[in-house]
């Protein structure tokens, strides 16, 4: 046996001694009671510590305080330099909390400094409630010493704000505006009513089954969204977004990472430095801008206006105009609505350019396609196609047409590419395009 691993026993026998020793000491959380209300009226209680123990865990020693806040309570702040946070719907009208401090050591009395380095605290002004966990500053405060805060919050609660400096955090079933800060870990969020605001400075965002508006602000991580009935805001220097169902507008931006929306009860609009871009259903108009990647839509019920540096752009379904633009891909779009809602501008430097029309929509059609080889433009309506030069002195190929008299402008253009124009009548495409890759 190594003399390391003899130690570990003994070791473990100190800890579990010094655990019994510190029981008889005074419970590590500090309560304020609320002041006394005005005459009359019944004095607010103040929190009752149910219980502090001290145990050890493996090779740690643990200290776990425990207690519960009655009625009365409507707003809660938890602000710690470090530990996580778990915040929960309590089952009666009083808030209870469950404070878990772990510390581990080469020996006891370093074990021992190290769980007195962190203070916490509670104080009651109030109607409303703070949780405090502190650590001296000094650059290995946080060596070797881990915290857990656990509120269990009653329905009456109206706001409830949580910080930690280190940590995850998790809020399941929170009543009230929840804001939930940490500057190094993962925040999830389900089954929230109210309102919620997230922010990470290094971590992933999860969220489910929210009932009111969303703002979510990542530094570096992937952000996931189940469902929201209200707006949604998601702002990420670098990660993917994937959402799924919003019951109002979208916004997204990420400094470097894809987005996929499943359904937006309203607009979307969407940003990234370097990705793909998706969005399968909006009843809205839909805004996308990608520097480096493909734009997909797989309907929008107003206009369309998107733009890649390098990709593709998809767009099945739209009910309104369109401005499409993209340095190096091809582009399909599908005009669906009973009117073009507008003139509309599909432009690509180096692909195809493939749109789909609805038969007897009043429009104006313009094509043009620079630098043409062979007959570039063709078309399922009559078009009159011209070549000129260019004021650049290159090729020109262009061809207009006025479908029901003239309307709205469809212009299209390509560099070194080609131009079809398909006519859609009855729902369906007079004869068959070649998909797109994207």
């Amino acid at each position: 046996m190594t003399r390391r691993a003899a130690a570990r026993p003994v070791l473990a026998a100190a800890l579990a001694a010094g655990a019994a020793m510190l029981l008889a000491t005074p419970p590590g959380l500090s309560v304020t009671p609320a002041p006394a209300p005005p005459s009359g009226r019944a004095p607010a209680a103040a929190a009752r510590p149910e219980g502090s123990r001290y145990y050890t865990e493996g090779r740690f020693l643990v200290h776990e305080i425990n207690g519960t806040i009655p009625a009365l309570v409507t707003r809660v702040r938890v602000d710690t330099h470090l530990g996580s946070v778990l915040l929960g719907a309590a089952q009666g009208p009083d808030l209870g909390y469950r404070i878990v401090l772990r510390a581990a050591g080469p020996d006891v009395p370093e074990t021992r400094s190290r769980l007195d380095r962190m203070v916490v605290s509670a104080s009651r002004a109030g109607d409303r409630v703070q949780f405090t966990g502190t650590l001296p500053s000094i650059a290995a405060a946080s060596r070797g010493i881990d915290a857990r805060f656990e509120i269990a919050l009653p329905a009456g609660v109206r706001a409830v704000d949580a910080t930690t400096g280190a940590g995850d955090i998790e809020a399941s079933g929170a009543p009230g505006i929840v804001g939930l800060v940490t500057q190094g870990g993962t925040i999830t969020a389900r089954d929230l009513p109210g309102p919620l605001t997230a922010e990470t400075r290094g971590g992933r965002i999860d969220v489910a089954t929210l009932g009111a508006s969303a703002t979510l602000i990542t530094a570096g991580g992937d952000v996931a969204v189940a469902s929201t009935r209200g707006p949604l805001v998601v702002r990420s220097s670098g990660g993917d977004v994937r959402i799924g169902q919003v019951g109002a507008d979208v916004r997204v931006e990420t400094g470097g990472g894809s987005v996929v929306i499943d359904k937006a009860d309203g607009a979307v609009q969407v940003a990234t430095s370097g990705g793909d871009i998706e969005v399968s259903d909006a009843s809205g108009a839909v805004t996308a801008a990608t520097a480096g990647g493909g734009i997909r839509v797989g309907r929008a019920g107003g206009g369309v206006r998107c733009e890649t540096a390098a990709g593709p752009i998809l767009l099945e379904g739209v009910g309104g105009a369109v401005r499409a633009m993209s340095s190096a891909g091809t582009i399909r779009v599908r005009l669906a609505g009973l009117a073009l809602g507008g003139d509309s501008d599909l432009q690509t430097r180096q692909g195809d350019v493939v749109v789909s029309l609805p038969e007897g929509v009043p429009m104006t059609i313009r094509a043009l396609v620079d630098n043409p080889v062979g007959h570039p433009i063709q078309s399922d309506f009559p078009l009159q196609v011209l070549r000129e030069l260019a004021e650049a002195g290159r090729p020109l190929e262009v061809g207009e047409a006025r479908i029901g008299g003239g309307g709205p402008v469809v212009k299209l253009r390509t560099l070194n590419g080609r131009i079809r124009i398909v006519k859609i009548k009855d729902g369906q495409v007079s004869k068959q395009v070649e998909p797109v890759q994207y």
